[in-house]
């Protein structure tokens, strides 16, 4: 059943990618600029040469771990965020994590964007969350539950996203086996990446602690 859910999760993520790429076509930026001690380190003449569709999770890599602190601005962000979109959902073994590329939204300042680029990316965080949970749910079937509903939570939280209707999904009878494997690692096991926002990670602790967003 679980694999069903999966299939319905990934097509309505393809749905919302596709959303995203028609809301932010633009033409390739001119050049990349960057720290000079480390530009020439993170490849982004292949990200300007290849068709966006075309980039390979590795190239997109060092790019994505350096947007904003050695390497890029918002303009050459806003260019490749569907295709940094894409690969974490269709190669997420050569994309960065969740929580780094959902993170960059805050660094991008996207909060400030139009309302119907705004309303694209949410959409697709959504649609990523669901296609994670059931990820998750599908892996359950097989008797273990990896942890990529908890790494998109994350991330969304690092975007600055609120997460109260996320944490109400996963209080839904069929995420049980998800949230059970969540508040088991909670405290002590969560993603490393929840000191950056203890806020979020605090209302999600009172979430598990009593059940409700």
């Amino acid at each position: 059943m679980n694999k069903g859910v999966l299939a319905q999760a990934t097509v309505r993520a393809s749905e919302a990618l596709d959303a995203v790429y028609r809301a932010f076509e633009m033409p390739a930026p001119s050049r990349i600029e960057g720290c000079p001690c480390c530009i020439d380190t993170r490849g982004t003449d292949v990200l300007l040469a290849t068709p966006l569709r075309e980039i390979s999770g590795m190239a997109l890599w060092r790019y994505v771990s350096g947007a904003f602190l050695t390497v890029g601005d918002e303009q050459d962000f806003r260019y490749l965020l569907p295709r940094i979109l894409d690969v974490s959902v269709s190669d997420p073994a050569n994309a960065n994590n969740p929580e780094i590329v959902l993170g960059k939204l805050s660094l991008a300042g996207w909060d400030s964007w139009p309302p119907h680029e705004k309303a694209v990316i949410e959409m697709f965080v959504g649609a990523w969350f669901e296609l994670a949970l059931a990820s998750d749910l599908a892996e359950a079937d097989e008797g273990w539950i990896g942890w990529d509903a908890e790494s998109v939570l994350c991330g969304a939280a690092r975007a600055g996203v609120q997460l109260d209707r996320w944490l109400l999904r996963l209080a839904a009878p069929d995420a049980a086996p998800v949230l059970a494997n969540i508040r088991d690692r909670f405290p002590r096991k969560p993603s490393g990446f929840w000191e950056d926002v203890p806020c979020a990670f605090h209302a999600v602790r009172v979430f598990l602690d009593q059940g409700r967003a």
